[in-house]
């Protein structure tokens, strides 16, 4: 194994997958940024409204392709990955497939 590749296979550090406690907020301020209506958000999502209003409260999070839909309209919001996530990231577009 090379060092490089040594070295971005400790950068992964086991764990368990936990939604952050303010995941609630994180939602409307990604709802904001969007600048759509919660029914254009959930729309957008492909979810029902009733559905984005219960991730809203705290311990219901999405989940499959819930949670894939909303990383997915995340990353096409400006900023939107990093309000989800709490992190610091920047996100290229190269196309879809």
């Amino acid at each position: 194994m090379s060092r490089k590749r040594k070295r971005q296979a400790l950068a992964f550090i086991p764990g368990v997958a936990l939604m952050p406690e303010d995941f609630g907020a994180r939602l409307v301020r990604l709802k904001e940024a969007s600048g759509l209506t919660w029914d254009g958000f959930a729309t957008a999502i492909g979810v029902d409204i009733r559905q984005v209003l219960r991730w809203r409260k705290k311990g219901c999070e999405p989940a499959g392709g819930a949670m894939l839909a909303l990383v997915d309209f995340a990353i096409q919001v400006p900023g939107g990955l990093a309000i989800i996530t709490g992190r610091d990231v920047v996100v290229v577009l190269r196309g879809r497939e």
